[in-house]
């Protein structure tokens, strides 16, 4: 898949660390000493930076296009200089960020052309997964997923807070179940290319309106491939994929600019 060229985005749209450059050290911004954590303690205040900016990016404290600073990560992230210049290492390897050397943090945004290839590359992989899948599925897997989906689609957020939690849910269960789907080819490859558009996925999920990410229809038509796994039927399964990959498709595209 072609990946959007870096745009040369002005300084005004972002602030950068006080010497200009993504990748320096330069002293907390948060008040606190600069880090010098080391080992187990290290990973976990990395992995800490790591949700608190996937959050923050999901309630859209950080806008995809924006040039931003370690500082201002540090600041609402509330991590240390130190686990963000570490975060921001699985961030850029996770093409969500492109640290520029002297301006700062790019979060990647993504365009029309992106998600056409990234569903083009999901519709080959995903419909040659799904032959696989439905001989090698357990019928207690197809009853969890079905159980886990129907309590998505009847959930009802009633704040801010449950909303978020809602759209970390329905991310969790729509990457386990296409995920499960392709690993059931055991082919490293084709799950690696996969795992790649799922970033992807989730920069344009930033684009669609609020309600769908609580009460999308998606969830709705996840029931149906279900369903028709659980009966072992591979040509409703595969048609009901395909529609689902379809529709999903045009929400995301609708909802992106070109």
């Amino acid at each position: 898949m072609n990946m959007p060229a870096v745009k040369n985005t002005p300084h005004d749209k972002g602030v950068t660390d006080d010497n200009g450059d993504a990748g320096n050290s330069t002293p907390d911004g948060n008040g606190m000493k600069p880090a010098t954590e080391s080992g187990d303690s290290l990973v976990t205040l990395r992995e800490t930076a790591y949700k608190q900016f996937m959050s923050g990016l999901l309630r859209r404290e950080f806008r995809p296009g924006r040039l931003i600073s370690q500082r201002e990560i540090a600041r609402v992230t509330g991590s240390s200089l130190a686990s963000v210049r570490e975060a921001l290492k699985r961030l850029e390897g996770e093409r969500i960020v492109e640290l520029l050397p002297k301006r700062g943090i790019l979060i990647r945004e993504v365009r029309q052309k992106d998600i056409a290839e990234a569903y083009d590359a999901r519709m080959l992989i995903e419909n040659h997964a799904i032959g696989s899948y439905i001989k090698s599925c357990s019928p207690e897997d197809i009853d969890r997923f079905i159980r886990d989906t129907q309590a998505v689609v009847d959930a009802k957020p009633t704040s801010s807070e449950d909303q978020l939690a809602q759209l970390d849910n329905r991310i969790r269960l729509d990457r386990e179940l296409h995920r499960a789907i392709v690993a059931a080819l055991d082919n490293t490859p084709l799950a690696d290319a996969h795992a790649k558009i799922e970033t992807t996925m989730l920069l344009a999920r930033l684009n669609l309106p609020p309600l769908f990410h609580s009460r999308g229809p998606a969830f709705d038509e996840h029931l149906i491939l279900l369903e028709a796994l659980r009966k072992g039927d591979i040509k409703e399964a595969r048609s009901a994929l395909r529609q689902h990959l379809v529709q999903a498709r045009e929400r995301a595209m609708q909802s992106t600019e070109p």
